[in-house]
């Protein structure tokens, strides 16, 4: 049986999932906290672990959530993402850390990488689309971005899954910050992550696919121009009899891939999902 159980600090209501377990021995049941949820207006149900998410208890909770807390939630986001982009362009690596440190509390590496850095990212893409940036703010904010990333995956790490996942791009497809949020999200939660990004040549993605056996192919596609490469690489693969999953901003609305998973959707959340729902079928 799970619940949630709320702590007042300060005048904020913070939660945390409960499991109670029925000790044969003690003949008592005992409490075992399952995770830490943060502020109880911010949960959503991507904090939620994926086994606990049709739980009644649960339901209700998320159903409580009123429609003033969700407004609170939104300009909260819309406010860190505007922070989180004024701190990459600047180059501000020290403060852009406090975001996420901050962010972490209440909230899973997934939530702010959907809903924080990669919008705000997002965002810095369309204003040099439309030539109010230059080159040089894009490597500023871009750098600054990888390197966010980078400390995000020093965290602790949960155990290991003893499951492999290979990231790659398409010949020419030198977009990787998607790819390392990909890696760093992976292997905190305890798969080991084989990283080829930006751009490996075809003959180095198959052959450390052959030596390394990964158990999924994972590649990430930004730009359209590049969706034709990314055909060729998947047929050069599909003789390796892996599950391959294709995703990226190029994928949106785009059907044109056969015996692949193809995410439409650029959010890491599902993504996470989905992987994790193939392996284990695979595992079956």
């Amino acid at each position: 049986m799970v619940f949630l159980r709320s702590k007042i600090v300060k005048n904020e209501s913070y939660s945390y999932l409960v499991k109670s377990k029925w000790d044969s021995k003690k003949k008592t049941s005992e409490q075992q906290t399952i995770k830490y949820l943060g502020k109880s207006s911010d949960v959503t149900l991507e904090d939620i672990p994926d086994e606990y998410r049709n739980d009644p208890t649960i339901i209700s909770f998320l159903s409580s959530n009123n429609q003033l807390d969700i407004k609170k939630r939104e300009k909260y986001l819309v406010k860190t993402r505007q922070n989180m982009r004024k701190f990459l362009l600047a180059g501000d690596l020290k403060n852009t850390m406090s975001i996420y440190n901050d962010f972490a509390k209440q909230s899973s590496v997934t939530n702010f990488y959907d809903n924080i850095l990669r919008p705000a990212m997002y965002q810095i893409g369309e204003l040099w689309d439309a030539k109010k940036l230059d080159v040089g703010d894009e490597h500023i904010a871009s750098n600054t971005a990888m390197h966010l990333i980078e400390n995000i995956g020093t965290k602790p790490k949960a155990k290991s899954k003893g499951k492999t996942i290979l990231i790659c791009t398409p010949d020419g497809e030198y977009h990787a910050i998607p790819c390392f949020m990909m890696e760093t999200y992976f292997s905190l939660n305890g798969y080991d992550v084989i990283n080829l990004a930006p751009s490996a040549p075809s003959s180095s993605i198959i052959r450390h696919i052959a030596e390394k056996k990964p158990d999924l192919i994972l590649i990430s596609v930004t730009l359209k121009d590049h969706l034709k490469s990314c055909n060729r690489l998947i047929k050069n693969l599909q003789k390796f009899k892996i599950p391959i999953v294709i995703g990226g901003q190029a994928l949106q609305n785009e059907n044109s891939f056969h015996d692949v998973t193809v995410m439409n959707t650029p959010s890491l959340f599902e993504l996470s999902k989905t992987i994790k729902g193939i392996i284990k079928k695979k595992d079956t």
